[in-house]
Order: C-alpha cells, then structure tokens, then sequence
C-alpha cells in the first residue's frame, strides 16, 4: 500500500467517524424530542457514512489536503452542512452527492489561488 492510499484510508476512516458521532447525536436529539426531522437527519446521515467508500482516493485526499491547510476550516463546512443536509428535503442518498458541492467549492478556491500565485 503507498503512502498515498494510506492517507486515503485513513482520512476515509476519519470522515466516516464523523458522520457517524453526527449521525448518533441527531438520534439522541430524536429521541429526546421526538422530532421525525431529526429522525430523518439521523437516517439521512447514517446513509452518507455507509457510502464514503463511494468517494474516489483522490478527492478524499483532496478533501484532507484542503482541511489541513485551512487549519480545519473544511471540517466546520462539513459540519455546517450536515446540520444543512440534515434538514432538507430531499435528502442525500449517498456520500458523493453529499461531499460533491464541497469538492467543487475546493476546486474553486484551489483554481483561484493557483490564478493569484501566476
């Protein structure tokens, strides 16, 4: 395995456990509420965790990459639009719709930067 894909897997691994403790505390809400959105947030969430294997190395790495320069700003996006995605109809159905408005947002900034350094 290169460092690469070692990096890959554990980031994957990383963002899996984040959607999970996300997805675990909107049904700890669910049930203190007893709310059906945050039922369906839980659901919805749980759902994007059991497909990050769908996201590609490159963009799991990409993803990474852009956190750790921007000193973890990426993962309060990612954060923010959970409480996002948790709340809107329809919901995700998969990790790579739900991570696909962030890669292109990282690509725009990325392709940005690159302009300003030129």
């Amino acid at each position: 395995m290169t460092d690469a894909e070692t990096t890959a897997l554990v980031e994957r691994a990383r963002l899996s456990v984040t959607l999970t403790l996300f997805a675990t505390s909107r049904m700890v809400e669910a049930q203190a509420t007893g709310d059906a959105r945050v039922i369906a947030a839980a659901d919805a969430v749980k759902q994007i965790a059991g497909t990050i294997d769908q996201i590609s190395d490159d963009t799991v790495l990409r993803l990474a990459t852009v956190n750790t320069i921007s000193q973890g700003l990426l993962a309060r996006l990612i954060t923010a639009r959970l409480a996002e995605v948790g709340f809107a109809l329809p919901c995700c159905v998969n990790a790579a719709e739900f991570f696909q408005p962030l890669v292109e947002q990282v690509d725009v900034i990325m392709h940005r930067a690159r302009q300003r350094l030129n």
